[in-house]
């Protein structure tokens, strides 16, 4: 075999349990990434890109822990985010 066969074949080996969709397609896992990109857009871009908009790393992580939990109806969450960043600032 030539080296890139070589490599395919270990990459295959090493990530066996990472790659068997078919398990994970019957588990109702999403398997592609288009899923992911549009999360990405909807609750990260739509949030963070607004005009204007500049942000600290800690208010950056901030924002998107408090997006994430909106989007995600976990709006339980909230108020345990703004007292632990409360405790932070």
């Amino acid at each position: 075999m030539n080296k890139s066969k070589n490599k395919l074949l270990a990459y295959l080996t090493n990530n066996k349990k990472r790659i068997n969709y078919g398990k994970f397609i019957r588990e109702g896992l999403l398997i592609g990434s288009g899923a992911i990109e549009a999360a990405n857009r909807d609750v990260i871009q739509k949030r963070m890109k607004l005009s204007g908009q500049r942000w600290t790393v800690q208010g950056a992580k901030q924002m998107l822990n408090l997006r994430t939990c909106y989007k995600s109806n976990k709006q339980h969450l909230i108020k345990n985010l703004i007292a632990d960043f409360k405790m932070v600032a």
